[in-house]
């Protein structure tokens, strides 16, 4: 939630258990882990939403065109002091189906 933090959240939740069992009610919590939330990002359902929300034509576009063909490749670079050399070892690059680059306008869209 936009200015809180995960403290705030914790005593909060905190104090409900406490008042639920001071009733003599039972308290449940579901905790969610949003830590890969950009790496799921459907493209498709985003674009859909931005439609809907009256993200059309031009600027829909420019969203379809940042989101489509993107790849990625893992790159380490490597310094052998003693020889004086340097080796580059890349993997191939990988289209990516789904996933966005982290920021929270995109996320935000897309909950």
């Amino acid at each position: 939630m936009e200015s809180k933090s995960t403290e705030t959240a914790s005593h909060s939740f905190i104090q409900s258990v406490q008042e639920a069992l001071d009733k003599h009610l039972h308290a449940v919590g579901i905790f969610f882990s949003l830590s890969k939330a950009y790496d799921v990002i459907n493209h498709n359902r985003l674009l859909d939403k931005l439609d809907s929300y009256g993200i059309r034509g031009s600027v829909n576009k420019w969203f379809q065109s940042y989101l489509t063909n993107r790849t990625q490749f893992a790159e380490i670079f490597q310094i052998d002091k003693n020889k004086h050399t340097q080796y580059r070892f890349q993997s191939p690059p990988r289209t990516i189906k789904h996933g966005a680059p982290q920021g929270p306008f995109i996320f935000n869209i897309y909950q």
